[in-house]
């Protein structure tokens, strides 16, 4: 079989990999697994730990992978019914990690309970239940607990779901 000799890359494209996508020259952005698949997913909580000390209790291999985002370490599993995903991004605050279902269940909190119950941990592990990437979640909370539309406009109330999720992870600021 004769071999085919594919030409390098154009001296000006830049990796396929590398934001900004779509504004340099190369014709390919490349995209991760995760980045393809995450979306389909349904957050369930952020743990105050770090994917490796799950990943041990239950002897997983921990993958290493990266999104539009950054580097992440990730572990998708089978508990008792329940596929799981637990991410931990590299630019996230330091020990947090967000549990994920890989299929959407209506039993979200039956799935964490169970996810704690089998690695040992107990509710003092759970920084936040929930999707804190909701924004409808944000917005319902917020105008719920506000006495007037104008204060609904403004940032989260320091007692709104997205507010203790930001403190849970360390980050104060009022915008996401």
């Amino acid at each position: 079989m004769t071999e085919i000799e594919v030409p390098g890359p154009e001296p000006d494209w830049q990796p396929a990999t590398q934001p900004p996508y779509y504004t340099g020259k190369n014709p390919a952005n490349q995209y991760s697994v995760w980045e393809h698949s995450a979306p389909l997913f349904q957050m369930i909580g952020v743990l105050a730990l770090s994917v490796q000390p799950v990943a041990q209790r239950l002897r997983l291999h921990v993958e290493r992978s990266w999104d539009g985002l950054d580097e992440l370490d990730v572990v998708l599993f089978r508990l008792e019914g329940f596929s799981f995903a637990i991410s931990k991004h590299d630019g996230n605050p330091l020990g947090v990690s967000y549990v994920w279902l890989t299929q959407p269940h209506e039993q979200a909190d039956k799935a964490l309970d169970t996810l704690l119950e089998t690695v040992g941990i107990g509710e003092d592990a759970v920084a936040f239940r929930g999707d804190a990437h909701d924004v409808r979640a944000e917005q319902i909370a917020t105008s719920q607990e506000t006495s007037s539309p104008a204060e609904a406009s403004g940032a989260a109330s320091p007692t709104s779901l997205w507010a203790r999720f930001r403190r849970a992870i360390g980050v104060t600021s009022a915008t996401p």
